[in-house]
């Protein structure tokens, strides 16, 4: 039988309290509000193995990319880390604390505690579509 795999809140909350990953990080971890490294690939200086870890281990906790065996698409796996990301209920971005622009891009998000999270009814669904 398949092992399950970890939903994405806990895995997020499981990476940022590791400390592992330059950049990821609680800003208020009473709160839930963390920082998560987002610099753009164009960027001079970018760096897959600097740049991105998080998407990568998203990609291989998601079975999307297996090291060794595919190739590496750090695009495809911050792409598909993003719509996860816009698709979860219970975490939102924190739109004026992100920096999107410069060498320290990262965007800020909080984890929104179960007694504020909204109802079924009414709750917009986010869809991402990748074309390849």
């Amino acid at each position: 039988m398949p092992v399950e795999r970890m939903r994405m809140r806990p895995w997020l909350e499981e990476q940022i309290n590791r400390d592992c990953i330059p950049g990821l990080k609680w800003l208020n971890q009473e709160k839930k509000i963390f920082q998560i490294p987002w610099m753009h690939a164009a960027r001079h200086g970018w760096d897959v193995e600097k740049d991105a870890p998080l998407f990568r281990n998203w990609a291989i906790h998601t079975g999307k990319y297996q090291p060794g065996v595919d190739k590496p698409d750090p695009k495809t796996w911050k792409a598909n880390f993003r719509c996860a990301m816009n698709s979860l209920p219970d975490i939102e971005e924190v739109k004026d604390k992100s920096m999107k622009k410069g060498n320290n891009a990262f965007r800020v998000y909080r984890m929104i505690p179960v007694a504020e999270r909204p109802s079924k009814r009414g709750v917009t669904l986010f869809y991402c579509h990748l074309f390849y």
